[in-house]
């Protein structure tokens, strides 16, 4: 099973920042091998994995949290930037958090692999649209506070598997003017608070349910492995914005939603 966890924490690492859904592949994968082992889908696995991500987060934007923090303590040439976007990050995630809280076991009922390919395919048109025809008007400075908070509340819709965090908010941050380097660097930032309590929720359904099963060193190296893939990761998507357009990821997602979806009929889920 030492193979199954390190391809998960690969595929978590990679798919949570980039912009293609990191539920939707963790929902496929199983079902497309016919992995059948509790532990590979147990919520206990998943929050290793959001634990690796989370690690991730900080370490490939250990410059941009400092700046964030040092401004909202008044610190800095860059107080007032720093404060809206803090903002709007804080905005955002209780935003999420009271909706996301009541209404989880809704969420969790729409974890369905034909859904989640569909929603790959239809929010993969949106992405490459958005970014082909959005104006790279606003930058991380000139943006305003409002702006930042649509594109955070926009995070909602992707608690849907199949629909990508950072590929929401990069859709709408995209529609509404942003270039694409501070769209994909925004959407990163938002999805620090947003991992962190992801992970906190399926730790307390794990103690609530007795679900905190499995090997400690197996779920020790689907740690280690996420947060090293989802560093490198984080590192590489944002210079590969500030070259490339957003459309091979807008292409993945509907070439690999319709594969998968010719698996699933060919295999009659």
């Amino acid at each position: 099973m030492w193979l199954e966890v390190v391809l998960l924490a690969v595929v978590q690492a990679i798919t949570e920042f980039l912009p293609v859904s990191s539920s939707g592949h963790l929902l496929i994968i199983p079902e497309l091998f016919g992995w059948e082992e509790p532990m590979l889908t147990s919520i206990t696995l998943a929050v290793a994995l959001h634990l690796g991500t989370g690690l991730a987060l900080v370490a490939a934007l250990w410059s941009d949290w400092r700046w964030l923090v040092s401004g909202m303590l008044g610190n800095g040439p860059d107080v007032v930037i720093t404060r809206r976007l803090s903002l709007a990050i804080i905005g955002s995630t209780l935003f999420i958090g009271a909706i996301a809280i009541p209404l989880q076991d809704i969420f969790a009922g729409l974890r369905d692999p034909v859904l989640a390919s569909t929603l790959l395919i239809g929010f993969g048109v949106a992405l490459g649209l958005a970014d082909r025809f959005g104006r790279q008007a606003s930058s991380l400075r000139s943006t305003s506070f409002s702006v930042w908070l649509l594109v955070g509340a926009a995070q909602i819709i992707s608690l849907i598997p199949g629909v990508s965090r950072s590929g929401i908010t990069m859709t709408v941050g995209r529609s509404l003017g942003v270039d694409r380097s501070t769209a994909a660097r925004f959407s990163l930032l938002l999805m620090g608070p947003a991992v962190a309590g992801a992970g906190l929720m399926q730790l307390v359904n794990a103690l609530q349910t007795d679900e905190m099963v499995g090997d400690v060193w197996l779920l020790a190296v689907g740690t280690l492995v996420a947060a090293i893939v989802g560093t490198l990761t984080v590192r590489w998507l944002l210079g590969f914005v500030e070259r490339q357009s957003l459309g091979l990821f807008a292409l993945y997602r509907v070439v690999v939603g319709i594969v998968v979806l010719v698996v699933l009929v060919w295999q009659g889920v």
